[in-house]
């Protein structure tokens, strides 16, 4: 019968310290997340969740610590609560003699349980309250957790740019950042990194510029023309613009093209067969040879672009040889075509750009000739 009650008993005031812990640490917590967000606005930390992270996981140790360390309730306390009720410490003197077996003890258990079936239930109200902070812990309660929700609140208009923050750091002890960033206008892309975020003094890594078919990059928007390009020992935010143009062709060239289209048909239809020792007039895609004799049939050897038919003395024999074509005549020794080592070139370029590497001199030498000759 003892241990019922007071195991009854008990249970209030588990719960009455449970709450008693909480409102300290969440004292202790607010204290905590006041010192954080005043260092975040003194110093111009823009993140609020860290005053906010800081504050919570205090909030939750301290209250733990608090009720395991200082409230937790021990028999005794229990029995010392229920002597409040108007038993006169018989409570306490029943707990005291429980392991005694003698008349007077048994007597004294009796009455006092007597005395503990009888109090009512506005006494156990008043005697086992939910909420027992006084009143200078509830004034601190309030006082912390205000303070501490205005400083965060202040931390997070200044890390916003609604307020300015003082900013004590000084700027020796401070890692600046800076941020690079290249664009693009026009059709092209920038090879590397286009975005890139760096501390202060420190190099870029190597981008370039790459043109869409059709276009062709003409400079940055800073001047260079290069397209490949290294920015180096940056102190401050950069960004710059790659421009692109788009590379329109003229009547003329179209007219070209189909004239010339035209004059190859006709000379090819017009052309000697290697059994006859007389040759057609010559179109327009060549100028006449020369020959020993008089007549209309020279023997036709030479190139050119354009012309009349040949005039030429001789007997009309001989080997005609037009003149030759490339695109842009970009030929190495007659075989190999620029672009087909611009290309390998260029392939290797991006992939050490990729991987974060530096251009061998070789390579940005070639880039740039190839570029430039555009």
């Amino acid at each position: 019968m003892q241990q019922t009650w007071i195991n009854d008993y008990r249970k209030r005031l588990v719960r009455e310290k449970i709450v008693t812990s909480l409102a300290f640490g969440l004292m202790v917590g607010a204290g905590a997340d006041f010192l954080a967000a005043l260092a975040c606005y003194l110093f111009n930390f823009k993140g609020i969740w860290l005053p906010l992270t800081i504050g919570g996981g205090v909030f939750l140790l301290s209250s733990v610590l608090f009720y395991f360390l200082k409230f937790r309730p021990t028999e005794r306390d229990v029995v010392r609560r229920v002597d409040t009720m108007g038993l006169d410490e018989r409570a306490v003197t029943m707990y005291e003699l429980k392991d005694e077996d003698s008349f007077i003890a048994k007597r004294q258990r009796e009455d006092a349980v007597e005395k503990v079936a009888a109090v009512n239930k506005e006494q156990v109200k008043r005697a086992f309250p939910l909420f027992a902070l006084k009143t200078w812990a509830v004034i601190l309660l309030f006082t912390v957790f205000l303070s501490g929700a205005g400083m965060t609140t202040v931390a997070g208009l200044a890390g916003a740019g609604v307020i300015d923050s003082p900013d004590i750091l000084p700027d020796k002890d401070r890692e600046n950042f800076c941020i690079v960033s290249y664009l693009t206008e026009g059709q092209g892309d920038v090879e590397g990194e286009p975005e890139q975020t760096i501390l202060a003094g420190e190099d870029a890594t190597t981008v370039v510029a790459v043109a869409d078919d059709g276009w062709m990059f003409t400079k940055w928007s800073d001047g260079v023309k290069d397209p490949a390009r290294t920015d180096r020992k940056i102190l401050e935010d950069l960004s710059v613009t790659a421009i692109f143009e788009e590379i329109a062709e003229s009547s003329e060239d179209i007219d070209g093209e189909a004239g010339g289209d035209a004059e190859d048909g006709d000379a090819d239809k017009n052309a000697p067969s290697d059994n006859n020792d007389s040759s057609a007039p010559a179109g327009d895609s060549g100028q006449g040879g020369e020959g020993d004799g008089n007549g209309d049939k020279g023997d036709g050897s030479g190139s050119g672009n354009g012309g009349q038919e040949g005039e030429g003395k001789g007997n009309g024999k001989g080997e005609g040889a037009g003149g030759g074509w490339s695109d842009g005549n970009q030929i190495i020794d007659g075989k190999t075509d620029y672009r087909d080592v611009r290309d390998l070139y260029y392939d290797q370029a991006m992939e050490i750009i990729r991987n974060g590497g530096e251009l061998p001199d070789y390579l940005r030498e070639f880039i740039e000739q190839y570029y430039g000759s555009i």
